[in-house]
């Protein structure tokens, strides 16, 4: 709940700052850099960390703490309204309970990306060609690991970056991603698809 709460917090301010750029440009006060004609080579790094604790009254029902790392680095070239860049995707989340191994769950990915930028705000498709993935990391004993092979995905993000000069920007994104796994270790093959949308800050240079 706590999660859904934040993404919706995020969607909508995204959405209202939208609509205050939109305004602005209709009234002629929005000047877009990557608008009038520059280019320029950009690094962007998107990303959350966050922690939540489950259960209560230990030591009967422990206590588990759940943390969510996420980091999406982005760099690439804008030329006009388009960018065309790469993308590195890492997410994590450790799972550790009170009395018990602490587990993770996590997924790497790499890719490509295509999308339209203006000064402000900006909206990417990445397309993951090249992902792997392992689920339940650190669990003892034999087969508890499981390794996912041979993914492949995308993720689509909208987002907003304030300028704070000499080239350095922060703002909010929102991003929804999809990766789908055609291999596990365990030599199955059922297909795996993991899914997630988060809200993130993003931290630009460009130059």
């Amino acid at each position: 709940m706590k999660m859904l709460s934040s993404i919706m917090v995020t969607f909508f301010l995204v959405l209202s700052i939208l609509s205050i750029s939109q305004s602005a440009l209709a009234y002629g006060s929005y000047r877009s850099s990557y608008g009038d004609g520059s280019n320029g080579f950009l690094l962007q790094l998107d990303g959350i960390y966050y922690f939540t604790t489950e259960g209560g009254n230990p030591p009967n029902n422990a206590n588990t703490t759940v943390t969510r790392q996420l980091i999406d680095g982005l760099f690439g070239y804008h030329f006009n309204l388009f960018f065309l860049g790469a993308n590195y995707s890492y997410d994590a989340i450790v799972t550790a309970p009170t009395n018990s191994t602490t587990t993770t769950d996590s997924f790497r990915a790499y890719g490509g990306d295509l999308g339209l930028m203006t000064e402000n705000v900006y909206l990417l498709f990445t397309y993951y060609f090249n992902s792997y993935g392992t689920v339940n990391g650190g669990k003892p004993g034999a087969g508890a690991v499981t390794d996912f092979n041979n993914g492949t995905g995308y993720q689509i993000t909208l987002g907003y970056n304030f300028d704070v000069g000499s080239g350095f920007g922060v703002g909010p994104s929102l991003a929804y991603k999809s990766l789908t796994y055609s291999s596990f270790s365990s030599g199955a093959s059922t297909s795996f698809t993991y899914t997630t949308l988060v809200p993130e800050v993003n931290i630009r240079y460009t130059f």
